[in-house]
């Protein structure tokens, strides 16, 4: 084989190989933005799991006074009786138009209020302080950079009062089929850019990065703006808590 030949040989080679990758590339980014979808799928159906329960369900008057609402399924707790926990989920906040677009989030921290060892846990965090927006776009320290309590549960009058002027966030965890109030305080809440990244787009896993929007911008937009794969997530809010415009 001359040399001619071999050059061109080299070149089909590299081709080839690019053609690959670029395959293998693409298919893992499938798969990444499929795990996406999933995890606003899980959460939209913890959301209807927390309400179908009357008597084991946040106050309507709670779900009513809500400014953003957060679901974090899955929610690991490491190790037996000491600290160590993280899950992601999503979350919305209400605007002029309805709930907005779902934005990825994470929870990392110290332990439960009560330890559940190595199981897991779904987690809805409803925030009801006004500046919630600009709150759930930020990364803070849940009891620290706002007060949290454990939700309410029940549909009598007090648990529907109880709640008003003592927390800007109540909490709710559901382990063993049951959902139950939960103290999170020391555990620190965060958006998940890269999740935000591969769902909205952008060049880097900065919360402005590229052409993607600031979380901020996302939790102001309406969620009928929001990919369909990840629009289940408005979609299940709209059913099982409310139509979401502000109040």
């Amino acid at each position: 084989m001359n040399r001619s030949s071999l050059r061109i040989a080299s070149v089909l080679a590299a081709i080839a190989l690019a053609s690959q990758l670029a395959t293998t590339s693409a298919r893992a980014q499938d798969k990444g933005d499929d795990k996406f979808s999933k995890r606003a799928q899980r959460a939209s159906e913890v959301l209807s799991e927390l309400v179908s329960v009357p008597d084991r369900s946040p106050p309507k008057s709670l779900l009513d006074a809500a400014t953003c609402i957060a679901v974090v399924p899955g929610v690991v707790q490491a190790g037996l009786g000491v600290g160590g926990r993280f899950g992601f989920g999503v979350a919305s906040c209400r605007t002029a138009n309805g709930w907005s677009a779902p934005v990825f989030v994470g929870l990392k921290g110290g332990s439960f209020g009560f330890q559940i060892g190595g199981q897991s846990a779904d987690v809805v965090l409803v925030f009801v302080n006004k500046d919630a927006q600009r709150l759930a776009s930020s990364t803070f320290d849940i009891g620290a950079g706002a007060s949290v309590a454990a939700g309410p549960v029940g549909r009598n009058v007090s648990a529907e009062t109880d709640y008003k002027a003592k927390a800007e966030i109540y909490s709710y965890s559901k382990t063993k089929g049951l959902f139950a109030g939960i103290s999170l305080s020391g555990t620190k809440w965060e958006s998940d850019y890269d999740a935000n990244k591969a769902v909205y787009g952008g060049s880097s896993g900065l919360p402005n990065g590229g052409n993607a929007k600031s979380v901020a911008e996302l939790l102001a937009t309406s969620g009928d703006s929001a990919p369909p794969d990840v629009r289940v997530f408005v979609e299940s809010l709209r059913k099982n808590v409310g139509d979401g415009k502000e109040q």
